[in-house]
């Protein structure tokens, strides 16, 4: 029985003991191998988030300013500061989309291309200052607008993204179909092309089949603007037909 008693404590208790010692180092290096992992983590180098947006501001502002815009103001959104992007090894890679180049509320997609590539949209809200066309005088109704009721001011184009004629050339020899203020913007739905033809009017009509080319004179049935289909009655035949006024007096007859 004492034998016995020995036997288990000699070959039982003792090989115990020895197989904790082991798991305990065996932690504590585990334990220490994370903390050094972490350590590494921490110390490797992150992008400065401040200075990304400055990057941002100065890339907007040189695209913009490319496009001969009078002046540029940019904001840029904050970054939320838990982000934590890998310093690049590469200059920083920017990319935006404003096809019409007008601004307003945009995305700027910033990408690095290293070893440790990522990307990121920045928003940013982009006010673009440009010469526009606007009324030089009070235009009444059914005026034509000539070079000389035009002039030119820098505004923000955020609120002329759309349905504005901004450039004199498209604006010069248009009916005013509404009044238009002095110092007003032209909406495209003011103007209209001008009344060349009215009805009783004699027109040239030209009639094209190919390489051949016929021409006669006819009476405009109705009014007509540049662009618009009327009806023109042939003067030799007293046959109406459908023409596309093409210019003062001047018409096509539409086959």
């Amino acid at each position: 029985m004492k034998f016995r008693s020995f036997y288990r404590t000699f070959f039982f208790k003792i090989p115990v003991k020895l197989l904790l010692q082991a798991i305990s180092k065996t932690w504590l290096a585990s334990i220490l191998m994370i903390c050094l992992c972490q350590s590494a983590r921490a110390q490797a180098p992150i992008e400065n988030l401040g200075q990304i947006q400055t990057q941002v501001a100065q890339f907007l502002t040189d695209e913009y300013l490319k496009t001969k815009a009078a002046k540029v103001d940019i904001k840029v959104g904050n970054l939320d500061k838990r982000l934590r992007l890998a310093q690049c090894e590469q200059n920083l890679q920017f990319n935006m989309k404003d096809v019409a180049g007008n601004g307003g509320n945009i995305n700027v997609q910033v990408a690095c291309t290293g070893r440790t590539a990522w990307t990121i949209l920045v928003p940013a809200v982009a006010k673009i200052y440009r010469p526009m066309a606007v009324a030089g005088r009070t235009l009444q109704r059914g005026e034509l607008v000539g070079e000389n009721d035009l002039t030119t001011e820098i505004k923000e184009m955020t609120d002329f993204r759309m349905g504005f004629a901004l450039l004199p050339e498209t604006i010069i020899g248009k009916e005013v179909k509404f009044t238009v203020n002095k110092g007003e913007a032209f909406r495209n739905s003011v103007l209209d092309a001008p009344l060349v033809i009215k009805r009783g009017d004699t027109v040239s009509m030209e009639a094209s089949a190919g390489e051949i080319s016929v021409r006669t004179n006819g009476t405009a049935v109705s009014d007509g603007r540049i662009g618009q289909q009327i009806r023109v009655k042939n003067n030799q035949s007293a046959r109406v037909i459908n023409a596309r006024v093409v210019g003062p007096g001047q018409v096509q007859s539409i086959m």
